[in-house]
């Protein structure tokens, strides 16, 4: 099990979200601290000024996150809708 981490301008995002984006963001994030096992989960690694990083996909939302083997965390930068991420 992996220990999450998450940056300030990602729980701002979180906390202006209505409930039921919240549960739903939320558990993805969740599912995000068991990473060997996740068969139901869109992720990607991905390139250019992102690189290095994975991305989460919830709807229309994406979760950036990079993962530390070493040390077991996993570490969300940024929450943000499609359009405004990339």
């Amino acid at each position: 099990m992996y220990k999450l981490l998450i940056e300030r301008k990602a729980v701002k995002f979180l906390s202006k979200l209505d409930a039921k984006s919240y549960r739903i963001i939320s558990n993805a994030i969740n599912k995000l601290a068991y990473f060997g096992d996740l068969k139901n989960l869109d992720i990607k690694h991905l390139k250019g000024k992102f690189t290095g990083m994975m991305r989460l996909r919830i709807g229309s939302r994406r979760v950036l996150f990079t993962v530390d083997q070493i040390r077991k965390e996993i570490k969300i930068w940024i929450i943000e809708d499609r359009g405004d991420i990339y």
